[in-house]
């Protein structure tokens, strides 16, 4: 096999067995993801309840502000009752005064209703936080208990890394670069085998010609269909 063609196969071989370890990792970490995954949701309801009680608060706040306003304008209206010359205008002023006490009994009921649900929604908050504590707790119990296997995995990555890297420097960085720009999109298919006379790549049939030369591995054969390279491997009889 020409040899930037055998060192083509060889870092293929690398970033797929890289890219095999990912998988491992993502299911390594699943129960960890998945309690933090649950953390950040509770945070973000918390939150949410948080931002419910302030606004519940701030109406409160609003219809304490109207009471106030509209006491007031009882002693206003208490005053000028006082001082009435006709049935006429004290009709009118009781027709007022008693709108303003309707109004300081519905504002009183408002208050008495947002209050209720700053309680409530108080007391979800401090049950989303007991339910965080205890899974901030089993969290660090799951990150020891994975940590001995991601520990593991991560010396596999590095010596592939390492060997990765070795055979690189050793490359035509020419070679390397046109491995890398079919890599951009064609992934670790980048260099594929060929199988029955069909690119593993694209399933795509390849001519007799081109199937001689990836037989001959004298030089680096791309696939006519995806651009892939090509190659047989020696140990698998095809």
């Amino acid at each position: 096999m020409n040899k930037y063609l055998k060192e083509l196969v060889e870092l293929n071989k690398y970033d797929k067995k890289l890219a095999e370890l990912v998988p491992l990792e993502e299911n390594i970490k699943r129960p960890l993801t998945r309690l933090e995954t649950k953390v950040k949701s509770l945070n973000t309801k918390f939150e949410k309840l948080s931002e419910e009680v302030k606004n519940l608060i701030l109406k409160k706040s609003k219809n304490e502000l109207l009471i106030s306003e509209l006491k007031e304008k009882l002693n206003q209206i208490a005053e000028k009752t006082a001082k009435v010359k006709t049935a006429k205008e004290a009709k009118a002023l009781a027709l007022e005064e008693d709108l303003a006490k309707e109004q300081i009994e519905s504002a009183n009921e408002e208050i008495d209703k947002f209050e209720n649900q700053v309680e409530i929604k108080k007391e979800e908050k401090e049950e989303i936080k007991k339910e965080i504590t205890q899974l901030e707790a089993e969290i660090v119990i799951v990150q020891n208990e994975i940590q001995s296997k991601l520990d593991v995995l991560d010396q596999q990555k590095q010596v592939i890394f390492e060997n990765r890297d070795k055979l690189i420097k050793k490359m035509d960085q020419n070679i390397y670069k046109f491995y890398e720009k079919i890599k951009k999109w064609a992934g670790n298919s980048a260099v594929s085998q060929v199988k029955k006379q069909a690119c593993m790549g694209c399933f795509m049939k390849i001519n007799d010609k081109t199937y001689a030369d990836v037989i001959k591995a004298e030089e680096i054969t791309t696939c006519p269909h995806c651009g892939r390279v090509l190659y047989i491997d020696n140990e698998e009889t095809e």
